[in-house]
């Protein structure tokens, strides 16, 4: 299972260690001294095969969490709805590359607590640090609490599928007070900064994407997965397909934002007319090569930066349409409907805004008659 190789060096003599055991990563490590490294290999042999009882079926020793990935993948992700699939395969992603290799009957309690650990302190992978900047806050509670339980699911699956009889995540702590409503809206002067930053911007497509947003309450990636067919000017009204909840619903395209759509359309046509080879699918936001929608993610966070908006996310223009709507006294069937919630759960929220507005509202009369 061990094996130990001499080399030679300019002034010296190493042993390199190498523990093979199926269904386990290989462990490497050099010494300087022979006795050392066959005490470690020893140690090491013995560390690993301690696990071994947790799984009284057999096949968890040949099938590792890469295989129960690849099948999940093939057989469950399908059938969820795109952008779930979207969300999930980060989490994927990372269970894939830091646990796909182990045999299911290694994954321990320990050995997950300490991923979700390290995970924890990585903040942020996707913003490269530029020299000045403060370091990335460490993932929230409720984006761990994503990426334990797509793991639990993970285990769930094999589970059923008789690959192992012992999930790990049950002696994982659960991750809880992950769901802390976050309500953070534009006031007049942060909008008034936020469209002025994006319309001065090099991206000449941030602006109309952020009026997008704000106008119909719309997620960023339903609207940069608009193709110039979904959008009906005559009707005033945009074909939302790729939704969260996986059903297609209409977004109303009136006054400021149907002004400019009308401008870019023309000019989206243009660009595709103009193309050789131009893709069958015609982006309302194209990118530079007309072949996907663009990436709007840098010159985001440059024009939110450059108007000196704190703590705020692309999704928060969401928050921000719906907030509006609640303060012009809009009741909660309706923003969900303008939202695309199938309950009134997620828009509960807002309520104390409503309510804000409501008493306002009765405040200004009663002065005026009294």
């Amino acid at each position: 299972m061990a094996t130990i190789q001499k080399r030679k060096r300019a002034n010296s003599t190493v042993y390199r260690v190498m523990v093979r055991i199926k269904g386990f990563p290989e462990q490497q490590k050099t010494f300087s001294r022979l006795t050392d490294a066959k005490m470690w290999a020893q140690q090491t042999e013995a560390a690993i095969r301690k696990g071994e009882f947790k799984n009284v079926i057999k096949t968890a020793n040949t099938k590792t969490l890469q295989d129960v990935i690849d099948r999940y993948r093939d057989e469950v992700s399908p059938h969820k709805a795109e952008t779930t699939q979207r969300a999930e395969k980060s989490y994927l992603n990372f269970w894939e590359r830091e646990l796909g290799k182990y045999a299911l009957s290694y994954v321990t309690p320990d050995l997950v607590t300490e991923k979700i650990d390290a995970l924890s302190k990585a903040g942020d992978a996707r913003r490269k640090l530029e020299e000045g900047q403060k370091p990335n806050r460490p993932k929230s509670r409720k984006t761990l609490k994503h990426y334990r339980d797509t793991l639990n699911v993970l285990f769930g699956f094999a589970l059923k599928w008789g690959w192992t009889s012992f999930n790990p995540l049950d002696g994982v702590n659960r991750i809880t007070k992950a769901n802390v409503e976050r309500v953070r809206y534009l006031d007049e002067n942060e909008r008034k900064s936020l469209l002025d930053a994006c319309k001065a911007s090099d991206n000449d497509q941030l602006y109309p994407i952020v009026v997008f947003a704000l106008s119909t309450g719309a997620r960023k990636g339903e609207i940069l997965g608009l193709t110039v067919e979904d959008v009906d000017l005559k009707r005033g009204a945009a074909i939302l397909r790729d939704t969260k909840n996986g059903e297609t619903r209409p977004a109303p395209i009136v006054h400021h934002l149907k002004d400019l759509l009308q401008d870019h359309i023309k000019e989206v046509k243009t660009f595709y007319d103009e193309m050789e080879d131009a893709p069958p699918s015609r982006w309302l936001f194209p990118r530079r090569d007309g072949l996907a929608p663009i990436d709007i993610r840098k010159a985001w966070e440059n024009a939110r930066d450059t108007a000196g908006i704190r703590d705020f996310r692309f999704h928060d223009l969401r928050h921000t349409t719906a907030s509006y709507l609640a303060m012009n006294g809009a009741n909660p069937l309706e923003i969900a409907e303008v939202l695309g919630h199938k309950t009134f759960q997620m828009v509960k929220r807002y309520s104390h805004l409503s309510d804000s507005h409501v008493k306002e509202l009765v405040q200004s009369v009663n002065e005026k008659m009294f």
